[in-house]
């Protein structure tokens, strides 16, 4: 393995509108703009960003036009997948050079010196649900990839839909359909990724599904709830938004969160000034 950590960043659930529209009086288009300013000051040597999908709240053209206008302004190079709430028609137009695993879904895999990158496009927009679904086309993909993938280095799995409950029962109805067929595939294969990491959810979330370990990413613009309880409707949040910074090496994978609208104040742990209450300018 090369001995460059590899590092990049996960965003998730932009829910886009056209420009100038609110999402739970939110605007989905600053909050990213803001985040990609921190990213690009702060993150000068990425791989890439991702944005884990539900990209746009409706799929409309002018949301993603929107969407293609802020990310402009990212240095990094950008990897884009899809949600529930995506549309690939739509997308496409305004991201034609975006993933094409060459049956029309938005997927790929990539190969890097330090661990392979395998994008899951798991949107049902035949079924026009909330519910993930891996059809027979990208099975088949999954397992060709987990073939391909070097045996040397860390199989990363990102994908937008959740495979298994996590616990809030108002969002474990929207997990992938089929994850049992997903699950078959690993063990067919012979192999199962080191890591996997989700959006959907909107709440920062780890576990493990079959021994795998799982990050979900929380939500851009809004959040769901804290809420273990509710059933028959989501509750929802609006707590300061972060990103994810990855860092692959050696022998670590490191998942690091960063609120990037934090304004309170910055100090040194041991300051006798910051311990007392009284913070540096």
């Amino acid at each position: 393995m090369d001995g460059k950590a590899l590092e990049f960043v996960i965003l998730t659930d932009t829910h886009f509108l056209p420009r100038g529209g609110t999402m739970y009086g939110m605007d989905p288009r600053a909050r990213l703009d803001a985040a990609i300013e921190v990213i690009n000051r702060d993150h000068p040597d990425l791989e890439f960003v991702v944005i884990l999908g539900d990209l746009a709240d409706n799929g409309e053209r002018a949301a993603y036009e929107n969407l293609a206008d802020s990310v402009s302004k990212l240095a990094a190079p950008l990897v884009l997948m899809m949600g529930n709430h995506d549309r690939r028609g739509a997308f496409r137009e305004s991201f034609p050079k975006a993933d094409d695993d060459g049956t029309g879904f938005i997927q790929a895999l990539r190969v890097l010196p330090q661990a392979s990158i395998l994008t899951l496009d798991t949107l049902d927009e035949d079924g026009n649900t909330h519910v993930g679904i891996l059809c027979p086309k990208r099975l088949e993909f999954l397992e060709r990839s987990l073939h391909e993938a070097p045996k040397d280095r860390p199989l990363l799995l990102l994908q937008h839909h959740h495979s298994g409950k996590v616990g809030l029962r108002s969002m474990d109805h929207y997990n992938v359909r089929n994850a049992e067929e997903q699950w078959a595939v690993f063990q067919r294969a012979g192999r199962k990724p080191d890591y996997m990491f989700h959006g959907h959810i909107h709440r920062p979330i780890f576990g493990l599904w079959h021994g795998i370990p799982y990050h979900i990413q929380r939500g851009v613009n809004h959040q769901v709830g804290f809420d273990l309880d509710t059933d028959d409707k989501i509750p929802g949040s609006l707590e300061g938004p972060d990103y994810a910074l990855v860092r692959v090496s050696t022998d670590t994978i490191a998942v690091h969160h960063r609120q990037f609208l934090y304004e309170g104040p910055s100090y040194w742990l041991h300051d006798a000034d910051a311990v007392s209450g009284r913070f540096p300018a």
